[in-house]
């Protein structure tokens, strides 16, 4: 999921600047949110609750899978609480009526962990040069990258959302990719739309505040030097968009309450998006993005068994809202984003368009001409309700079962990858 990861990572970045909003009332507040996934044959869709007081937080996630992924992951139920008044976390397993204990680390253990990942580094920097194994990974070296290219729009619209006006602000970032080999090239966008609202909205203050003391608890406040230091080194290729962004800070202030995060590449001189080039290998050759369809159903599948068969679950529910859901739709976002590229530097091509490759662009929604939508994710809140939540929301129910952790296995030994080995 490398490809869609720094992407999506950044797209987050830039969305932070929208998460201000001028002082609000305190008090406790509860948030519903609807979430949409949609990774070309791969769909999904959510919904999440979410109470938060001073010192604690839960979500209860609903998430469902459609069409062919509903034979693999059907409908799954999560829950997290977190406890800052008692430096832990429960991640919860409501059809089973379990849940397991994770404590906050230390900040003893927080420096063992950074002082090994350091050490691990600084011997890797010490290894040969390996030649990279060509499934592993796309070959990008075709592919001459332009710079990034950023839009900020205010484009005046307004809408309501949760009893709340909002108005909607676009960011696309574009970058064009040319191939070397074959003169074509594609446009990669990343837009996000995000309807920002500018009302004091009762209960939001008080959840900002609880997220900052979480951060705080997990050593990833201001004040972690070292971690400031990695953010700079991971945020050093983006500077130069990053001082775009704060020149367009005006535009970007309120708090979101509809966001939509979507992925598309095409253009005039695309012939990948407009389905006259196909990856060819030796199990035949098709549309770029049907073949990454297919790809990314099968690992889908594969990662639904795996999850069922280790019982996954126990990390904190994470983008998808459930362990299981999450590993299913990072292992297809994967396959789907590695065949996608590697279908764009391909050498071969194919003349006409098979009808797969019209069913998924008509699927994707209604992308600009000549364009073709790879994944979109949607968020948008529903409600939000000030006032006092119940303290047993915080608490374990009667009668469920707590799961004790597996023993830590001893650390493996650094050593450096071999010569062709995935990464």
């Amino acid at each position: 999921m490398r490809y869609f990861q720094s992407s999506a990572t950044l797209l987050g970045v830039l969305s932070l600047g929208a998460a201000g909003v001028p002082g609000a009332a305190r008090g406790d507040v509860t948030i519903e949110q609807q979430t949409q996934f949609d990774f070309a044959i791969v769909r999904m869709h959510g919904t999440d609750t979410e109470y938060t007081t001073s010192d604690k937080q839960r979500k209860d996630t609903d998430f469902h899978c459609e069409g062919m992924l509903s034979l693999v992951c059907g409908n799954a139920q999560s829950g997290e609480i977190v406890r800052l008044d008692r430096d832990l976390t429960w991640s919860l397993e409501p059809k089973k009526r379990e849940y397991r204990e994770t404590p906050f680390m230390t900040a003893a253990q927080r420096q063992a962990i950074q002082q090994e990942a350091q050490a691990a580094l600084e011997k890797f920097k010490q290894c040969p040069a390996v030649q990279q194994n060509p499934r592993s990974a796309p070959d990008t070296s075709k592919c001459q990258m332009s710079p990034v290219k950023m839009d900020v729009k205010q484009t005046g619209t307004h809408q309501m959302f949760a009893g709340h006006d909002a108005q909607l602000t676009q960011i696309a970032l574009t970058q064009s990719c040319t191939n070397r080999d074959t003169g074509d090239v594609c446009d990669f966008v990343y837009s996000l739309d995000s309807w920002l609202s500018q009302d004091q909205i009762p209960g939001i203050e008080d959840r900002q505040s609880f997220e900052q003391a979480y951060l705080r608890k997990l050593g990833l406040d201001d004040q972690n030097a070292a971690l400031q230091k990695q953010v700079r080194q991971f945020l050093a290729p983006y500077s130069d968009m990053l001082k775009q962004l704060s020149g367009k800070a005006a535009d970007l202030k309120g708090y979101p309450l509809k966001t939509a995060i979507r992925v598309s590449f095409g253009g005039e001189h695309c012939a990948a998006a407009a389905g006259k080039a196909g990856a060819q290998n030796t199990a035949g050759g098709g549309n770029v993005v049907a073949d990454a369809g297919q790809a990314a159903g099968g690992a889908a599948a594969s990662s639904a068994a795996g999850a069922a068969g280790s019982g996954a679950g126990t990390a904190a529910a994470d983008a998808a809202g459930n362990s299981a859901a999450g590993s299913v739709l990072g292992s297809a976002a994967s396959a789907f984003s590695s065949k996608l590229v590697s279908g764009l530097f391909a050498k071969k091509k194919s003349d006409t368009a098979s009808p797969a490759a019209a069913q998924t662009s008509a699927a994707g929604g209604t992308p600009p001409p000549g364009t073709v939508q790879l994944a979109a994710i949607t968020v948008e809140t529903t409600a939000i309700r000030s006032g006092p939540v119940p303290g047993a929301e915080f608490e374990i129910p009667a009668g469920w079962k707590l799961i004790q952790p597996q023993p830590d296995k001893p650390a493996k030994e650094f050593s450096c990858p071999a010569a062709g080995a995935s990464q």
